[in-house]
């Protein structure tokens, strides 16, 4: 596990002894963790995939099939609520996280957090949560593989406003001045600079023009906050 900070982070954000429900498991690394850690003693992995799972199943001797049980299925569905019962959705777009929250919203609204990474479009993801009530607890960046992802702790009720600094590029890292985020924010203005550029050139494509300015907003407004704090 030592190549992939990100799962880590996604780990570091469970809590002992809860049942983990693990959305989109794949290859099943996060609750091959869990279970060898002893984080967990609980845990499904779930996949849409017959195939994908069997990858894990493959690596499950008798003791870790006493801990970890899979289950092909669509994101919650099917799933039976359970106490102290936690979720993770990672290796998918903020949409894809989305559409499995909405799918089953009510099942999601009773676990006691989720665990969610995206790595395109969370500014949606972040939106979504508070227009339907969670609390975004922690939501901070991961980097792996030259990829960035975001990654959100959140919990049903008592939702807080965000502001568009916030929405697209999460408190955490703005609160504490995040290198990683310092990192992006430089990428992230000259890359959507370029984009600017080439559609007042090219198409004149308004609905565009507005995602790439709000963005641009929310990266001034971070750097306006960073140097006042100076």
């Amino acid at each position: 596990m030592e190549d992939k900070k990100r799962l880590l982070d996604i780990i570091s954000l469970i809590d002992k002894n809860k049942k983990v429900i693990d959305i989109g498991t794949d290859h099943g690394l996060v609750p091959l963790y869990l279970a060898k850690n002893g984080i967990s003693e609980n845990i499904l992995a779930t996949d849409i995939s017959e195939k994908s799972l069997d990858k894990l199943r493959m690596r499950l001797d008798d003791n870790l099939r006493r801990i970890i049980t899979t289950k092909v299925t669509d994101g919650f569905v099917g799933i039976e609520k359970q106490d102290k019962q936690v979720a993770i959705i990672a290796g998918m777009g903020a949409n894809t996280i989305i559409d499995i929250i909405e799918k089953s919203l009510d099942f999601a609204k009773s676990l006691d957090y989720l665990v969610l990474a995206s790595n395109v479009n969370t500014e949606k993801l972040r939106t979504y949560l508070v227009d339907n009530n969670f609390e975004i607890i922690k939501d901070f960046l991961s980097y792996e593989n030259n990829k960035y992802y975001d990654i959100l702790k959140v919990r049903f009720g008592n939702a807080k406003k965000l502001t568009l600094a916030e929405t697209y590029y999460g408190k955490d890292d703005i609160n504490t001045k995040a290198a990683l985020l310092v990192e992006k924010l430089a990428i992230d203005y000259k890359k959507n600079q370029e984009f600017r550029k080439d559609i007042l050139n090219k198409s004149n494509d308004l609905k565009s023009l507005s995602r790439i300015d709000d963005k641009l907003k929310a990266i001034e407004e971070i750097r306006n906050i960073w140097k006042l704090e100076n």
